[in-house]
């Protein structure tokens, strides 16, 4: 194979090595999950999981102002209660301890792909912990782990109208502060008002955190963002408190798949900031100016559909980086044959072969200048023997030979490069886009948006797990397969780094989602067919 078509590969590998590096957005360091301020409760819905609450202690804003002397309600001595409601998009737990949400499930995704670990409830996902745990305080006295609220319900189950609870709490000078929710039974959403018995002397502050979301993956950003109406901005990094003022549409966090967004009503806005406490958890802080304070809480998918519906351009938030202009049209087009295969893993094939489709004269271009630079190979060894003392005749002899017979050096590695900036996009997507999160293709592969899980064994003596995964194998075979068919260099040197490419994209595409490796397998096995047609058209 020509020097040029190693250097393309070599330069491939070299970006998916270091693609974590240089395109993955910089992870918040991870919060402890039981600290001071930090308790864990199981919930009735899921005695087996665990649920982390987070008080306002552990999360307070840095460098409080000068407390003032109204007094809060004393703390009683008795556990909290909590209050359930379930819609048929949503499991909400609440709390009487500060009358915040303290938990959120997903009813139509699970958590993990099997979804097996509690068999007497419906299986539903809890991604991330985002907690809007209302961290309200008044003049930086916080309310919520210092006063108990009265709900004015119980338990509530949702099937076909809207319910509201109420939380009312009193200080201990008789005032009081309010929290209403109202529920949907169609909507991810949920409304939340705000009450505060205040005077303008008096300063609030609502607050919302999340701590110790799960990672589902490394690729996309997770974090806190800001939508002004023209730009989303995905804050990476918090230095200091950045002060947004009321120039904001909606905010919340980023969980990958998943997101949390606070959308103010019209008419009560306030200001916002984002802050980092001093465990590294990124808060939204909300300090209205008014004794009221209402909007809308999504807890939900980042799908486009779900996402366009909240009518505040909230579809913003999907953003694949750089691949962006690519990815999102991969997306689309897999979710139109979807409606036709309902299997994403077969709409995957179909996305390769219609690629492959299109850039199948550049295919056939390509094949017969590694043909022709094959045959030119005598004439360049020559040229590199008697110019060997001067690089720079040398090349411009070769290049000389290449017009006269018009070839273009870099013909065989064209095709491959054009299809690094589509590799990337489809990796991005499975990293990121929730209609490939947990999508199954047959048999064992149950998840195309993560590496393939058959099964593993442990090495004795090592306690090294190993996972077996037939789709990289696969792979690796067909890239001997097509390399054997490729026209080949004289160069011995470089028919060895050709022999061990197999082997090195087998090991790299090992941990790679299987949706990815799906697409490679393919599309080897689609060039095997191609080059076999072209060879035999061509001799």
């Amino acid at each position: 194979m020509e020097k040029r078509t190693i250097i393309a590969l070599v330069l491939m590998v070299i970006i998916l090595f270091f693609f974590q590096t240089y395109f993955a957005p910089k992870q918040q360091p991870k919060q402890p999950q039981a600290t001071e301020g930090v308790q864990t409760k199981e919930t009735p819905q899921a005695k087996d999981e665990k649920i982390v609450t987070k008080t306002a202690k552990s999360e307070a804003a840095p460098a409080p102002a000068k407390k003032t002397e109204r007094p809060l309600a004393k703390v009683e001595k008795r556990d909290p209660k909590d209050v359930y409601v379930e819609t048929p998009y949503l499991k909400v737990t609440l709390t009487d301890l500060g009358g915040g949400i303290r938990s959120v499930w997903l009813k139509k995704y699970k958590e993990t792909v099997k979804g097996t670990r509690n068999k007497e409830v419906i299986e539903d996902v809890k991604p991330f912990i985002y907690i809007p745990k209302i961290s309200d305080s008044i003049n930086n006295e916080t309310i919520d782990d210092r006063t108990y609220f009265k709900p004015d319900r119980e338990n509530i189950t949702i099937t076909d109208k809207p319910e509201t609870l109420t939380f009312t709490g009193t200080l201990e000078d008789g005032k009081k502060v309010r929290k209403i929710y109202t529920f949907h039974p169609d909507s991810y959403l949920i409304d939340m008002k705000a009450e505060f018995e205040i005077t303008d002397k008096d300063k609030t502050a609502v607050e919302f955190a999340v701590i110790s979301g799960k990672k589902e993956s490394s690729y996309v950003f997770k974090g806190p963002f800001v939508y002004n109406g023209k730009k989303l901005e995905q804050i990476d990094k918090i230095e200091k408190t950045m002060d947004f003022s009321k120039n904001y549409t909606y905010a919340g966090f980023d969980d990958g798949f998943f997101a949390f967004i606070w959308i103010p009503d019209e008419g009560s806005k306030p200001p916002l900031s984002i802050y980092k406490t001093d465990s590294g958890t990124p808060v939204v802080r909300l300090s209205p100016d008014k004794g009221t304070l209402s909007g809308k809480l999504f807890f939900g998918p980042k799908q486009s559909d779900v996402l366009k519906s909240l009518n505040v351009k909230a579809e913003k938030i999907i953003d694949f980086g750089w691949f962006d202009i690519i990815a999102k049209p991969l997306i689309m087009f897999m979710n139109f044959t979807y409606r036709f295969t309902h299997n994403y893993g077969i709409d995957i094939i179909i996305l390769t072969i219609l690629i492959k489709i299109i850039f199948y004269p550049l295919s056939v271009k390509s094949y017969k200048s590694m043909k022709e630079m094959q045959k030119l190979q005598p004439m360049v060894a020559k040229l590199k023997e008697k110019y060997k003392n001067d690089r720079a005749k040398l090349n411009q002899e070769m290049m000389g030979l290449y017009k006269t017979r018009g070839v273009n050096p870099m013909g065989g590695c064209l095709p491959m490069v054009i299809q690094i900036p589509v590799f990337f996009a489809l990796y991005k997507a499975l990293s990121g886009a929730i209609e490939l999160r947990h999508a199954p293709f047959f048999w064992w592969i149950n998840d195309l948006s993560a590496p393939e899980d058959l099964f593993s064994f442990v090495i004795p003596g090592i306690g090294f797990t190993v996972p077996v995964r037939i789709l990289p194998l696969i792979m690796g075979i067909t890239q001997v397969i097509q390399q054997k068919m490729t026209p080949t260099s004289a160069d011995p040197l470089q028919e060895k780094m050709m022999l061990f490419m197999p082997i090195f994209f087998t090991f790299l595409f090992w941990g790679f989602p299987a949706g990815l490796v799906l697409y490679w397998l393919v599309n080897n096995v689609i060039s095997i067919g191609q080059q076999y047609y072209i060879n035999k058209k061509v001799t």
